[in-house]
């Protein structure tokens, strides 16, 4: 019951907002998002924008932030939410969330401008749903990568033509500019896997960990938070027959950085920090080349490979994970040879990112910009 008023006070607190904080609305579904709508957020903030964030989890660090032009909203995952999305008004709605539309939260009634922001390099057209991305009308592109794949699909499916921005990955930018080789006196392992049962953490994770530390290297443990929702006993598991050891460290927030400076090489499947961890760190990584995580069967109509695909020899090495006797000697080899190339970490960076270290920027004066050409 408790919940219950408190999220019907949030949407009450909303719907009581002058018209003017009722422009620029970002929505965060959990604390995760914050990272990636905060440079945006902060980037109108510091031009005198005002601004919303309507968060559903109690613990955003979006409800701590303060400023003059700023409000935030808890309004909860229940029946709230649902009243919130079907008759919200609004300018824009920035969001990260996948599948609008597709589910329980739909498109408002009244007229809104749905901005969509990635918070993952991966490709769009495997690892999310089919119809992850119809339901937009902008939405701001990580890479061209990403671009190419909604275009190819409006093509394919006849549909109507979204408003594409080249906008970029502001986390890719924070992690270039506090890149520094850690200087560890035990090498450090990150094991940073996807979700769900087919990921490594499910099908071995055990198995992994062992190795990493039977070789005497330190072990940072960093489940997607899907895993610590879905399977908990499992990570439960592993910090019980481990959290004794120094050289072991339990990290339950993806959003985490220190974790990804702190290692000196990766261990994941087909996860996108991979692609942030090489790309923003130079680091090694090594993958456990299971099946990869398909969420869209007719993934392969679009034609074109998925940058999580295509880049992994590139940054690292494939270990077929029946020859998991071979992570010792792979592990050893990338952390004692110079083998991922700085020059083609930037070619790469270049390839498939848009505006780096000018994204804040652009996201900001693309906002302006709707805010102009939308009506009132």
């Amino acid at each position: 019951m408790k919940t219950f008023f408190k999220e019907f006070q949030g949407y009450r607190a909303y719907k009581k907002l002058p018209k003017s904080y009722k422009k620029v609305v970002f929505y965060s579904e959990s604390f995760q998002d914050w990272h990636h709508l905060k440079p945006p957020l902060n980037a109108l903030l510091d031009e005198d924008i005002a601004v919303t964030y309507v968060t559903s989890d109690d613990k955003d660090p979006g409800l701590l932030k303060l400023s003059k032009k700023y409000r935030s909203i808890y309004i909860g995952k229940g029946f709230f939410r649902i009243l919130f999305f079907q008759f919200l008004r609004a300018k824009l709605l920035i969001l990260t969330m996948m599948d609008l539309n597709n589910f329980e939260l739909k498109r408002s009634m009244h007229p809104v401008h749905y901005v969509y922001i990635f918070h993952s390099l991966t490709s769009t057209h495997m690892v999310d749903t089919e119809k992850s991305f119809d339901h937009y009308d902008t939405i701001f592109c990580a890479g061209p990568h990403q671009k190419k794949e909604i275009e190819l699909r409006e093509k394919n499916k006849d549909l109507k033509a979204k408003n594409l921005v080249p906008y970029g990955y502001p986390r890719i930018e924070k992690l270039i500019q506090l890149s520094s080789k850690p200087k560890n006196e035990k090498k450090v392992i990150l094991l940073a896997p996807t979700w769900g049962e087919q990921s490594i953490i499910n099908l071995m994770g055990m198995e992994i960990c062992s190795i990493i530390i039977n070789q005497g290297y330190s072990l940072i443990l960093r489940p997607h938070h899907e895993t610590i929702k879905r399977s908990p006993q499992l990570i439960d598991e592993i910090e019980n027959k481990y959290s004794h050891l120094e050289t072991f460290r339990l990290v339950r927030e993806m959003g985490d950085a220190e974790s990804l400076l702190q290692s000196d090489l990766l261990i994941c499947d087909w996860s996108g920090t991979a692609i942030e961890y090489a790309f923003g760190l130079e680091k090694p990584v090594i993958f456990i080349d299971i099946p990869p995580r398909v969420r869209n069967p007719n993934w392969r109509e679009i034609q074109s490979e998925p940058l999580e695909m295509s880049i992994r020899e590139k940054v690292g090495r494939v270990i077929c994970p029946s020859k998991l006797d071979e992570l010792p000697s792979s592990i050893s080899q990338l952390l004692n040879e110079d083998q991922i190339s700085s020059s083609l970490i930037k070619s790469l960076r270049e390839e498939f990112i848009y505006n780096l270290s000018d994204s804040e920027i652009i996201g900001r004066e693309e906002i302006k910009k709707l805010l102009k050409t939308l009506k009132n």
